[in-house]
């Protein structure tokens, strides 16, 4: 019986901060991210873009804001699905 409590207050204790690491990772991604947009944005204005406010007009820019290893592991891993196509 001690062993079991031991065995899950010692899960816990090694689980708490990599739950920690993980949302603060993710804080990081996003903060990253929100750069990624406003790079994007004062490129697409340096450069005459038309449309430099809304995500559809700085889709390609965004794009060419990504950093090699995010366009690797989009190619693995994409994160939009399209629609599936239909089979004959």
């Amino acid at each position: 019986m001690k062993a079991q409590v031991l065995a899950i207050a010692l899960a816990v204790l090694v689980s708490a901060p990599v739950a920690a690491q993980t949302q603060s990772s993710q804080a990081d991604r996003a903060g990253a991210k929100q750069q990624q947009v406003d790079r994007a944005k004062e490129r697409c204005r340096q450069n005459r873009g038309v449309d430099c406010d809304t995500p559809e007009g700085l889709k390609e820019w965004v794009l060419q804001e990504r950093s090699r290893q995010e366009a690797i592991r989009d190619r693995r891993r994409p994160t939009e699905l399209g629609p599936a196509p239909s089979r004959p």
